[in-house]
């Protein structure tokens, strides 16, 4: 069922705001109660309790009295999410690897696979092998294709808006939009992002509220990427380039980047990725020296290394760890290995579809290319 929100101009975007709250925060499990929610947002308890008897009406919550050994006083009802019927699915191209996810609006993944693709050589390509992916999954589990509601994809250059924008010359690429090259059903909800942004972000739900307010994550492997989330929001900069230390310039180095110039930490990384013992160290002792100095100046909670060398390779993880503890400032944060392995900017990218998913159930003629739109509800 839509729901329908009333009021017109900011009155209406704050009401399907507040909606869009409700929904993710009892949805992440961080607010059960209508007590909970006025807390966590702020509203009234009126302002509260109105929202929550629409989103009960239209059929998107339900509520239900607290078990009697629960019961403290006055009984209390629990909000719980109604099971709705709708699927989501997730795209992550690498420079390297396009992998493909799909499951319900519940965080429930039925299929994923991942295969090696050259990705840099044109995003009409890439976006067709993953389309076709997509599709034969949703077929094998008997998924109508009209009842996907949204999917997230991420690339590996920085999203301006709709549209792909590498630093350095990538032919195909320049000026892609994700979201049409796709050719999904204009029902479809398509979000897109840069892979690292989706990889902190899915590493952010993984490491869980609220003790993890703001971390930094890179992604090593054929390349380097990084994100940042800062009190439970992805920070991505006015032009969208915010944490690429792939092209931070180290020592020494004489190899030659995919940006056209020479010395980046992004061909370090990309060279060891397929060398030796010795290049591995070297590659991880940078990086690791990179990211102190970035801990220092964030003062994040946590400091997550990722990508297929940061979430496969210990001698690397271990270099790249041993730099970083090296510097005394940076070792107020914790520095640890990605939770989820290689597969973080997939579940990133899975999460943000499915909060997409319900808020294209909750919101009136929903744009089915926008933004997803960064919340800090999740830790308010």
């Amino acid at each position: 069922m839509r729901c329908h929100a009333p009021g017109h101009g900011k009155e209406r975007d704050l009401q399907s705001t507040t909606r869009r709250t409700v929904l993710e925060l009892v949805h992440r499990g961080r607010a059960s109660t209508r007590r909970d929610l006025s807390r966590i947002i702020g509203l009234s308890r009126s302002a509260v309790a109105q929202t929550v008897a629409e989103l009960v009406a239209e059929g998107l919550l339900t509520e239900h009295t607290a078990d009697r050994e629960e019961r403290r006083g006055r009984p209390s009802t629990k909000l719980r999410l109604v099971r709705h019927r709708g699927w989501v699915g997730a795209i992550d191209l690498g420079h390297r690897h396009v992998a493909v996810s799909v499951g319900d609006m519940h965080h429930n993944v039925i299929d994923e696979q991942r295969v090696p693709r050259r990705v840099d050589q044109g995003a009409r390509e890439a976006l067709s092998q993953a389309h076709t992916m997509l599709t034969d999954a949703l077929d094998r589990h008997g998924v109508h294709r009209g009842d996907l509601r949204a999917v997230g994809v991420t690339v590996p250059f920085p999203v301006i808006g709709h549209t792909v924008r590498p630093i350095g010359n990538v032919p195909g690429w320049d000026g892609a939009r994700p979201s049409e090259l796709l050719g999904l059903p204009s029902a479809t909800a398509v979000i897109v992002d840069n892979s690292s942004d989706l990889g902190a972000w899915g590493e952010f739900i993984e490491a869980g509220a609220p003790e993890v307010r703001s971390l930094i994550y890179v992604s090593a492997g054929d390349g380097v990427g990084g994100g940042l989330v800062i009190n439970g929001q992805i920070f991505s900069g006015t032009h969208g380039i915010s944490g690429e230390i792939g092209h931070v310039r180290v020592p020494g180095c004489r190899l030659r980047c995919r940006c056209g110039r020479t010395g980046c930490l992004d061909a370090l990384v990309s060279a060891a990725s397929t060398g030796n013992a010795r290049s591995m160290r070297t590659a991880g002792e940078a990086i690791g020296m990179v990211l102190a100095q970035i801990a220092s100046f964030v003062d994040p909670d946590l400091v997550v290394l990722g990508g297929s060398l940061g979430s496969s390779n210990p001698e690397f993880v271990r270099s790249a760890s041993d730099a970083y503890g090296s510097h005394e400032l940076s070792r107020r944060a914790t520095f640890t290995a990605a939770r989820l392995g290689a597969r973080s900017a997939l579940w990133g990218a899975f999460d943000r579809a499915t909060q997409e998913a319900w808020a294209v159930a909750c919101l009136p003629s929903p744009d089915p290319h926008r933004q997803w739109v960064r919340t800090a509800a999740l830790h308010a």
